[in-house]
């Protein structure tokens, strides 16, 4: 087990510290859970990927954000802890996957030499991350050779009804023959709205 210097501030804190600096005092009134956001896009030949810009008109197995598309509803926020890729081939006739796994990061090239982004309320938070740091090889938090997922050292909150747009920067490419989908997801401590009791 990977040995962690745990700070003062836990994600609930920082999520309540930040929501409390916008006036969003009932977030801590909220249930506390676990938050999993995914967007999904093809890789179609275009250099940049805006993961969860209109995501409300992508629907499952695409995305799981709803009709709030890329903000999160009244009464929900998040902390961004980790993210991950995984790419699979997708028909949109059938809405089903047809392969879907973690990527290894290595193929195709453009994701290996890619940069990640991430903007909140038009402002960059997360800014030229390089893919490469998400390779087991360079990943400080990673645990075996298979382990592509990537743990921020700053936890970016989402407070609710900001929009956040996730970006995947790429070299110029050839869109692969297949129809290739990549698929991004955040996930972290967050708040999911209460209306009558929390557990």
């Amino acid at each position: 087990m990977r040995e962690r210097i745990m700070g003062t501030v836990t994600p609930q804190m920082k999520n309540i510290a930040v929501n409390n600096k916008f006036g969003n005092s009932g977030i801590q009134k909220q249930q506390g859970s676990t938050v999993i956001k995914y967007d999904t896009l093809k890789l179609s030949g275009t250099t940049e990927l805006r993961f969860f810009e209109e995501s409300n008109q992508r629907n499952f197995p695409l995305s799981n954000t709803g009709a709030d598309g890329n903000k999160l509803g009244v009464g929900n926020s998040m902390v961004v802890e980790r993210v991950y890729l995984t790419a699979g081939s997708y028909d949109p006739v059938t809405n089903a996957w047809l392969s879907f796994q973690a990527t290894d990061l290595t193929s195709p090239i453009e994701i290996l030499s890619a940069e990640f982004g991430f903007t909140l309320a038009n402002s960059q938070v997360i800014k030229n991350v390089p893919i490469l740091s998400w390779v087991p090889n360079f990943n400080k938090a990673a645990e075996n050779q298979l382990n592509s997922n990537y743990e921020f050292d700053t936890q970016i909150v989402i407070p609710p009804l900001l929009e956040f747009v996730a970006t995947l920067r790429l070299q110029a490419y050839t869109p692969p023959v297949e129809d290739l989908y990549i698929r991004l997801t955040i996930e972290g401590s967050g708040a999911i709205i209460a209306p009558k009791t929390t557990f």
